[in-house]
């Protein structure tokens, strides 16, 4: 059985290069038809390489993966366009060859290199959608109570999700709050909290979510609020660059509001 993938970015997410070894490298055609399911628009040439510890952010937690190469001794090139975690809790990175010729073998000590402006992007959307839950947190007596549900926070239909229903009359007030945030350039920092203390903090923690040692990543905005994530984030608030709340829509007792981030 192929050895789990340690995603170094959940330490450091400003990791950007590493040196490890490969566990698997197949077919796509290989895998269980299932397992094929997670990676849509995956060509005939494709392959998944596995690895002992890994770099790539897979797609999840409401942020796209991290784009970029694998390279053994600039003679095997290999290019990452999608990286998953599977049920067998293994994380595999799509990608094809640049000589179909030549593959990697178990063993074979490689190098990571992601796309670093890749990366930055998509951390700059995750990020802004934590701050825009904690303007709406801070708005409470405005807006009314509501519980954030859930986020997507993929380029060109980022959303927050909350349980309850807030007015389009409250935009341009979370909109200021989210702005106010980012502007006073808050401290972003990722930690590890034990169970206990996270749910001292206002952290929810779904059941069972926990690793072996008790412990889970949180994302700290510092002096704010923080979220229980396995996602890549700016060191500061003020990297995110500027946020426009697009849209306010309400259905079913539940409000999205939908989200962008802009250039300064």
């Amino acid at each position: 059985m192929a050895t789990r993938s340690i995603p170094v970015y959940q330490k450091d997410s400003a990791v950007h290069s590493l040196v490890t070894k490969i566990v698997s490298c197949l077919p796509i055609h290989s895998l269980a038809e299932n397992d094929q399911s997670f990676f849509k628009g995956a060509g005939e040439s494709d392959h998944v390489v596995s690895t002992e510890d890994t770099i790539f952010h897979p797609q999840g937690g409401g942020q796209p993966s991290d784009i970029g190469e694998m390279n053994q001794n600039n003679e095997i090139s290999f290019s990452v366009k999608h990286a998953r975690k599977l049920p067998d809790n293994q994380i595999y990175h799509l990608g094809s060859f640049a000589n179909p010729q030549k593959l990697f073998n178990a063993g074979d000590v490689v190098s990571q290199n992601i796309n670093s402006a890749t990366r930055n992007y998509h951390s700059r959307y995750h990020t802004a959608g934590h701050i825009l839950g904690l303007a709406v947190k801070q708005l409470e007596d405005i807006v009314g109570v509501v519980s954030e549900l859930k986020a997507n926070h993929a380029p060109g239909m980022a959303f927050v999700e909350f349980q309850g229903l807030i007015a389009g009359e409250h935009k341009a007030a979370i909109q200021e709050k989210a702005s106010g945030l980012i502007e006073g350039n808050l401290e972003v920092k990722v930690d590890w909290w034990d169970i206990e203390t996270a749910k001292a903090r206002g952290i929810a923690v779904p059941e069972g979510s926990a690793p072996e040692d008790g412990t889970i990543r949180v994302v700290d905005v510092v002096g704010v609020g923080a979220y229980a994530c396995g996602g890549t984030h700016l060191h500061e608030t003020r990297d995110i660059g500027g946020i426009v709340v697009r849209k306010i829509s309400r259905q079913k007792g539940v409000t999205k509001i939908s989200y962008e981030i802009t250039d300064v």
